[in-house]
């Protein structure tokens, strides 16, 4: 009898950061449902993909369309219902169709908020939504520049309510889909985020590399002061300008010279970042090293005083929970879902108002115990995630209630 096959689809890169890393995630948590009924294949059209999953010994199909193909996919997508059915006498299925019955693929699996979506009928999918950002946040420049609103509006119009299941990260995630575009409740399921530098961590410590990894950052990056880490691309809402702001009142204020690490890739944003920081006076304190290795990450939330992570997106984010696993404390956007997800492990942060971070700052350097507390509470809670996460059995439910249905036809 022939297995069922489960397609999982990656159209990450590893510049997008958070979303690739949960991608990722979603990958290892698929290949898991390898049994004697169950195949997974894992499809990408990043060719880098393949490489980078090739370490962890995952196999990898690379699905690379053409330009035609892909404007003539687009066309068809676009084209008044008459016209699509006239299309689908001659062409019943598009390039993408083809190539996943060609794989043998019963159901696709989106780790992420793939477009890709727009082009199945044939074939069912579940489809994976991050957040709804552009509706919490719509005043935000990358939700706003080239229609992007529209853009993602459109997008998930067309295609939540066709997936068979809608995997969000949170509480507050499945409330908010359900009622901004009217899904059935069973359909959503909380699909809990995972974290990063833990799959990392592991891979390091399976091969005794940790001490051959270990980077000097404070002398790397020629910066005299302690330092608080901030793993981000360079998007307006990921609000590094908060941070600047503590700084320079730390420094102004309080003659207290603290240093910050920003790494993560330019979206538009970096400039004004650099500009405000000399306009602050804070180069001495202030380093961007740009994307960095894996290795590299460890050592700098290893060797920092704590995460701050001021952002206005959520509701879940996978900073912290890296921050958890290797015990550094975490300062966190006081925003509802932002707030759940780290309960009181983290020092909350007021965004409206720099002082807060100054003043948790203070807690964290004139006190051992606090930071101590912090990183105690921090175990605790990134434990109790890992204990509570059964994405596992979440996603097996979804294929089994698929797999008897879908025996109805050809």
């Amino acid at each position: 009898m022939k297995k069922f096959v489960l397609g999982v689809f990656f159209d990450q890169t590893i510049e997008s950061g958070g979303n690739f890393t949960q991608s990722l995630n979603n990958i290892f948590l698929a290949t898991r449902l390898i049994s004697n009924e169950i195949d997974v294949k894992i499809i990408t059209d990043k060719k880098e993909n393949l490489k980078i999953l090739k370490e962890y010994d995952i196999k990898c199909f690379l699905y690379l369309p053409g330009i035609f193909s892909r404007i003539w996919m687009h066309f068809r997508e676009k084209s008044p219902i008459l016209i699509y059915r006239l299309i689908s006498l001659f062409f019943k299925k598009n390039h993408f169709e083809k190539f996943l019955h060609k794989n043998e693929v019963d159901l696709i699996y989106f780790v992420s908020q793939s477009h890709y979506a727009g082009y199945l009928h044939s074939i069912n999918y579940i489809f994976t939504l991050f957040d709804l950002c552009h509706r919490d946040n719509p005043e935000f420049p990358e939700v706003r520049a080239n229609r992007e609103f529209e853009v993602r509006e459109v997008a998930f119009q067309n295609n939540l309510s066709r997936a068979i299941a809608v995997l969000v990260d949170s509480d507050l995630g499945k409330k908010n889909v359900i009622h901004r575009y009217r899904l059935d409740d069973e359909k959503v399921h909380i699909f809990p985020f995972g974290n990063s530098p833990g799959r990392i961590l592991k891979k390091l410590q399976s091969d005794n590399k940790i001490e051959n990894k270990y980077i000097n950052i404070k002398k790397k990056y020629d910066l005299e002061y302690d330092y608080i880490f901030y793993p981000a691309n360079f998007w307006s809402h990921k609000n590094h300008i908060y941070i600047l702001k503590a700084l320079n009142i730390l420094k102004n204020e309080s003659s207290i010279f603290l240093g910050a690490i920003f790494s993560g890739s330019d979206q538009g944003n970096l400039s004004y970042i650099k500009e405000m920081t000399k306009k602050l006076n804070l180069e001495n304190q202030v380093r961007f090293p740009g994307f960095v290795t894996d290795e590299e990450m460890i050592c700098l939330y290893l060797q920092s005083l704590a995460l701050v992570m001021p952002t206005y997106f959520g509701p879940t984010n996978i900073p912290p929970l890296d921050a958890f696993q290797l015990n550094v404390p975490v300062l966190y956007s006081d925003l509802p879902g932002l707030r759940d997800q780290v309960i009181d492990a983290a020092l909350l942060l007021n965004l409206n108002d720099p002082k807060s971070l100054v003043l948790n700052l203070k807690k964290l350097l004139n006190s051992n115990e606090e930071r101590n507390n912090l990183i105690n509470k921090g175990k605790i809670r990134y434990n109790k995630i890992v204990l509570n996460n059964h994405n596992d059995h979440i996603l097996k439910k979804i294929i089994k209630h698929f797999m008897s249905r879908r025996d109805c036809w050809k």
